[in-house]
């Protein structure tokens, strides 16, 4: 999981919210239209929005769904638009609080055995529904989200045996000491949101170690050509675009070189 982007307001939904601040996603803005409008082309157009900041990619696992028909791309709210605990506050409708996301192995299920192979939202719905509001706010408060993840360092390690994702340790303790924290509780949180979003489920490990193949091979064809440079060749084919799927796990195959050259491009998610 990557740090994401947030284009600053206004856009369409900002516009929306601060005109209708009572009203709600599902039945409201989704359909809204002005009259020069079709309905839902404000819906449409956060979509739009939301993919081009997360430069296609899904905001939790990664998998590339900027090419995808629209009806595999979800908008997610990290914060679950249906508590209305507090009148104050309309999760719904929160710039902040939105990300696009894909359907999480739900229209996988014929090759991934459900729910062991639902991750992102669609995981994280299945353990939060049915929870009080109060508990929804402490397991979140326990995650890290990529709305607001650091840029640097990154905070993910990868096992190229088993494709599974950890936290990297040295650089949660690099973390906890910016931020004054406790080592232990940092790899707590992001040990708990790789378990939230079930990101080691079966099918998305199999994903990542196809990318770590694709980078063996790239290994192999360099010793042959005595080729010590292949690695900064590949940090720019990977990260010149926003963005390859499976960032981190690529950042993390090329270590050092990705993080020189992720520094030099000024990456901010």
């Amino acid at each position: 999981m990557k740090k994401l982007y947030k284009s600053p307001p206004p856009n369409e939904l900002s516009i929306y919210a601060a005109t209708y601040p009572n009203n709600d996603w599902d039945n409201d803005f989704r359909n809204h239209a002005t009259a020069a409008q079709t309905p839902g082309e404000d819906y449409r157009a956060t979509k739009r929005r939301l993919l081009a900041d997360q430069g296609g990619l899904c905001g939790y696992c990664e998998k590339e769904i900027g090419h995808l028909d629209a009806s595999l791309q979800r908008v997610e709210h990290y914060h679950p638009k249906s508590d209305t605990s507090n009148p104050a506050i309309n999760w719904s409708l929160m710039w902040s609080n939105i990300l696009m996301v894909c359907t999480g192995g739900e229209k996988e299920k014929a090759q991934h055995p459900l729910p062991v192979n639902l991750s992102c939202d669609a995981h994280k719905n299945h353990r939060l529904n049915g929870l009080a509001p109060a508990c929804i706010a402490a397991t979140l408060a326990n995650q890290i989200n990529p709305l607001n993840i650091p840029a640097f360092p990154s905070l993910f390690a990868f096992n190229m045996q088993t494709g599974e994702l950890s936290p990297d340790q040295t650089n949660s303790q690099v973390l906890a000491q910016a931020q004054g924290l406790a080592a232990a509780m940092v790899v707590a949180q992001i040990q708990s949101t790789i378990d939230l979003l079930n990101l080691n489920c079966d099918r998305l490990c199999q994903d990542r170690l196809k990318v770590r193949n694709e980078y063996n091979q790239q290994v192999k064809k360099a010793r042959e050509n005595n080729d010590p440079a292949f690695k900064q060749r590949l940090a720019q084919r990977w990260f010149s675009k926003r963005w390859p799927s499976f960032f981190t796990t690529r950042r993390v195959l090329l270590g050092a070189t990705a993080e020189t050259y992720l520094q030099q491009i000024q990456f901010q998610g």
